[in-house]
Order: structure tokens, then C-alpha cells, then sequence
């Protein structure tokens, strides 16, 4: 009877948590929701592999009329890939004494803090582990700019020339995410803030109004603790992950201990973009 209770505890906890839990990991932090997902393949599980290609641009001479404009050269089609593996996987889990306290949190509308702590803390393991490959090139031209004590419309248009020379692709949205106290300095500047310049808010992600300026999307991290800033395009950074969080309920006697633990998992990968060092730009107040 109890293997049998466990199995359904087990069974209703994925069949209420996930769905909700999937969209809650979605909305907990801004990169992984603003970074490239465009891959061919399936995430089943760890170690799963998918492909990202990338077009090449074709590179013709220009023809004259009366000349040769009569033909043209077809290319031959190009492109780049590269493979992204599933080799990370973000978990969380709790222990409890009994198995009627799980049970009193299947459904999703009461006590949801548990659920919500699981997710936050698999959304901050991911978030953290993006913004560590993302990673700028220091050249041609260089994609950081250090020992800045604040942000400043002058440091956005200097930010913004970078990345226009580095040919960011103009289809593409430009974001730019600040930490709280860039963000700060952000809203403090009345060349960046003033209504007297017709500024508004853009595009709502995850519920927080991003502001343009300079070509950029701008939104507040808090995730981001140190004086820092991100800008980037989505190709930038790769990102694939499993379509759903997986819930677990064990009993915890063959661990030799009484009671039972419940988990959630996701497995993803990540991964720099074709090129995708000059595709992000990087402003610190470390020198």
C-alpha cells in the first residue's frame, strides 16, 4: 500500500508541478530567456547532443550593364555549425519526515513556496553558469571596457560604436542587462531617462519593461551583484534544455535514513555562438 501511495504522490507531483514549474524557471531570471534556443535535435537526456548552423554570407563582384550584367555567379551554399551538448544538469531538493507532508503540497495553488525556492535555486545555477561563458573578445576590436565606477549615456554611446563596428547583425535585438547598481546610475542620467528626450518603455520580458537607448534593450539583473553590465545579441550564447522539469520522490530507508526527499532537475547545455566573443560586450567596474 505504500510503494503504491509513494508511486501516485510520485505521479501528481510531476503530472501539477512540472507545467507550472517549467514557466516558473522560464520567468525566474532574464538570460537564459533572452539568448539564443534556435537548434536542430531533442534534449532527452544527459549528454544529448543538438546542432546550431549558421548560413555563411555569399561574396559576389559587382556586375555592369553592357559589360557583363548579362550573367551571374551562383555561390555555392556555405555554412557553419557547431554542436552543443547536454553535459549540465541543475537540481534542487528537500527532505521530509513524512510522506503526508508532500502530499499536502500537491496541489499548485497551496503552500507553492517550496516548489518556488526549487525552482529559483535551478534558475539561479543556470543563469549563473551562462553568464560564465559569456566571455568577450579582448580584440579586434576589444569587448570590455573596465575600472568604470558608473554608467553613463557616454559610456552606452561608446559601448554602442564597439558593437556597430564589430558588425552586430541590426536584425537582431541589442540587449544590454545591468546590475542594480549600474541600473542605478542608469535612471540617475537624465540623458538616458528625461521625458524631455521622448523616451519610453519597450518590450516587456518577464514582466519588467525594458527601456531603449543607444540600439540597446536595456533591463535591470539583480542576479548581477558586482557594479557590471552585459550587452549582447541572443546568437551570442547557446542555450538548450530539456522541455520540462523533472519532480522525483524517494523514499530515503536505503540511504538509511527514515523519511522521503523530493527533487527537481533539468538538464541543459550552453555554449558560445558562432563568433560569439564579438557578439557580447562587457562593462565592469574591475580594472
Amino acid at each position: 500500500m505504500s510503494t503504491t501511495l509513494l508511486a501516485d504522490v510520485q505521479n501528481q507531483i510531476q503530472t501539477f508541478w512540472s507545467p507550472i514549474a517549467t514557466q516558473e524557471l522560464r520567468e525566474s531570471f532574464l538570460l537564459p530567456s533572452l539568448v539564443s534556443k534556435q537548434y536542430e535535435g531533442e534534449i532527452k537526456r544527459q549528454g544529448d547532443t543538438v546542432k546550431i548552423y549558421q548560413i555563411n554570407a555569399p561574396e559576389t563582384d559587382l556586375k555592369t550593364v553592357g559589360v557583363d550584367a548579362d550573367s551571374y555567379t551562383a555561390n555555392k551554399l556555405s555554412t557553419s555549425y557547431v554542436e552543443l551538448k547536454a553535459d549540465k544538469r541543475a537540481t534542487s531538493a528537500y527532505e521530509f519526515e513524512d510522506l503526508v507532508e508532500i502530499q499536502s503540497l500537491i496541489d499548485p495553488t497551496r503552500n507553492p513556496q517550496i516548489r518556488q525556492a526549487m525552482i529559483h535555486d535551478i534558475g539561479r545555477q543556470i543563469n549563473k553558469y551562462l553568464y560564465s561563458l559569456l566571455v568577450p573578445s579582448t580584440s579586434n576590436p576589444d569587448h570590455t571596457i573596465g575600472s568604470t565606477a558608473a554608467m553613463s549615456n557616454t559610456i552606452m554611446a561608446n559601448m554602442r560604436e564597439a558593437c556597430a563596428l564589430a558588425h552586430w547583425p541590426k536584425t537582431s535585438p541589442w540587449y544590454h542587462l545591468m546590475s542594480p547598481q549600474y541600473f542605478s546610475d542608469f535612471l540617475s542620467d537624465n540623458n538616458l531617462v528625461a521625458d524631455t528626450y521622448g523616451f519610453t518603455d519597450g518590450a516587456r520580458i518577464n514582466g519588467q519593461a525594458g527601456q531603449s537607448r543607444y540600439g540597446f534593450v536595456n533591463y535591470e539583473d539583480d542576479s548581477l551583484t558586482a557594479a557590471s553590465s552585459f550587452a549582447f545579441v541572443p546568437e551570442a550564447l547557446l542555450y538548450a534544455a530539456q522541455t520540462e522539469v523533472r519532480f522525483k520522490v524517494s523514499d530515503l530507508h536505503s540511504a538509511g535514513k527514515f523519511g522521503y526527499a523530493i527533487s527537481a532537475d533539468i538538464v541543459f547545455g550552453a555554449k558560445l555562438g558562432i563568433d560569439g566573443a564579438k557578439k557580447c560586450y562587457k562593462v565592469t567596474a574591475a580594472a
